[in-house]
């Protein structure tokens, strides 16, 4: 079980700096070995292609400056793309040769493609009872949620004085097509604007496309103000916002996911840049929990650990729970009924699922034994570009209502686990029961006038 992998977690993972980032244990036998783990999936493509964009997670302690300079003499075909942002990965284009080199190189823990993820897409706050917790004085006070998404509209009213701060991980290649979506134009940025979605990049026939991010942010931390539909679930939370997507302007590119050009994709080496950024901010901002409302890939009915591709942010995420970050995860929108997609497969993610206003499953809903949570996610009015609102469905709109959850009970019990909210919003949500490919499975939509009442009467949080 899920809860089960965050004890452990919790339990065995001690707060260094070398822990922190310690790559995760995704074939035992590779750990007992040392032999580098080769995705079956990029061994394929590459003899498909002359070189695969990819990304090589070192063991702890390796240098990636060493690795790198190393990888670019193996083959004239190989590209380094990014090896300053991580002490613990880089990118590169490889070709064959240069994988045929990796897999004899003992200072390689993994070596999986650079992959694209697209965002989920397409009253709430009353079901889960959020505004009379917020009522109550539970409402975000002194905690952040960070939102990996498609950046936000920086001056908008839900979100008045509560950005602490912002970034960007946005990549360029031109082998898909992609294009930075950072103000700057270039891979990274942080501080003031960097996660500003009303930029040119975002403008698709004259309309923002970046509209994802904002909607997010408000679920879960909007603040009421004139025009707006209600609080999100954490109105007095901060927010950070990172920008992880690229504009795609390669018809291929986008149609291989289901789009057309332009479309908005996610490299995985950004998303883990963006986590590492969350990481070393957690403090100094008291970070409660991470939202990620993308993803896509195979679907999974069992934790994804053991795939470097799909758990590809796996360290980051066991990083940000030993620190007492949730890593919430939208389940995806496929419909799949015993399965969910990467990175909600993980086994230290949050994996959350979608119900509409009356407690019954969102048809688009992926689900099955690996979700841990439900929180509405059909028609959810929140913010978008140019101080507007309006309606999204999708799990998108699920995850940040638990993202927000998770605010609450920081503010409310300061000393819980990562495990312990997750068990105390399981104990105290509404109970639904549904059918995983013929096994019966009930998972918790959140409550949160119950989850916090229950820690304001000074209930025991000990599991």
């Amino acid at each position: 079980m899920r809860l089960r992998s965050l004890l452990a977690g919790a339990a065995t993972l001690a707060l260094t700096s070398a822990v922190l980032y310690a790559a995760p244990a995704f074939h035992a036998d590779a750990a007992d070995t040392g032999d580098p783990i080769i995705s079956p999936a990029l061994a394929s493509e590459v003899q498909a292609k002359s070189r695969v964009r990819s990304i090589i997670q070192l063991k702890p302690g390796q240098s990636v400056q060493a690795v790198a300079a190393d990888l670019e003499q193996a083959s004239d075909g190989s590209r380094i793309v990014e090896a300053t942002g991580s002490p613990h990965f880089f990118v590169a284009e490889v070709d064959r040769r240069t994988l045929d080199k990796l897999k004899q190189d003992d200072r390689v823990h993994s070596v999986y493609k650079d992959e694209l993820s697209m965002p989920f897409l397409d009253v709430s706050t009353a079901l889960i009872r959020s505004n009379r917790a917020n009522a109550a004085g539970w409402n975000g006070t002194g905690t952040t949620i960070a939102v990996l998404d498609t950046g936000i509209d920086r001056d908008h009213p839900f979100f008045t004085g509560r950005i602490v701060d912002e970034a960007c991980f946005s990549s360029a290649s031109a082998t898909d097509g992609t294009v930075s979506l950072c103000p700057n134009n270039q891979p990274s940025q942080t501080g003031p604007g960097a996660a500003d979605a009303e930029t040119a990049q975002c403008l698709v026939n004259g309309q923002n496309a970046c509209s994802h991010g904002s909607h997010v942010a408000g679920i879960a931390a909007g603040k009421m103000t004139e025009g707006a539909p209600a609080n999100g679930v954490a109105p007095e939370a901060r927010l950070l916002p990172i920008q992880v997507f690229s504009r795609v302007d390669n018809a291929l590119t986008c149609a291989l996911r289901g789009s057309t050009a332009p479309c908005f994709l996610s490299y995985t080496s950004d998303q883990k840049l963006a986590l590492e950024y969350v990481s070393r901010v957690v403090r100094r901002h008291n970070v409660a929990a991470v939202n990620m409302s993308l993803g896509g890939g195979t679907p999974y009915s069992e934790a994804c650990d053991s795939d470097p591709t799909a758990a590809g942010v796996k360290p980051e995420f066991d990083a940000l729970v030993n620190l007492g970050v949730a890593p919430v995860v939208a389940a995806g929108n496929s419909g799949f009924a015993n399965a969910v997609a990467s990175p909600a497969c993980i086994s230290t993610a949050i994996a959350v699922g979608a119900t509409d206003d009356g407690d019954r499953l969102a048809s688009f809903t992926n689900r099955g034994p690996l979700l841990d949570l439900f929180a509405p996610g059909v028609a959810i009015n929140s913010a978008v570009p140019d101080d507007a609102y309006g309606d999204k469905s999708g799990t998108s709109m699920a995850a940040p209502h638990v993202a927000g959850a998770f605010a609450l009970l920081r503010q409310a019990n300061p000393d819980f686990t990562v495990a312990q909210s997750l068990q105390r919003l399981r104990d105290t949500g509404t109970a639904i029961q549904f059918d995983a490919s013929g096994t019966p499975v009930v998972t918790s939509r959140i409550d949160l006038e119950r989850a916090t009442t229950t820690a304001q009467a000074g209930m025991d949080p000990r599991l």
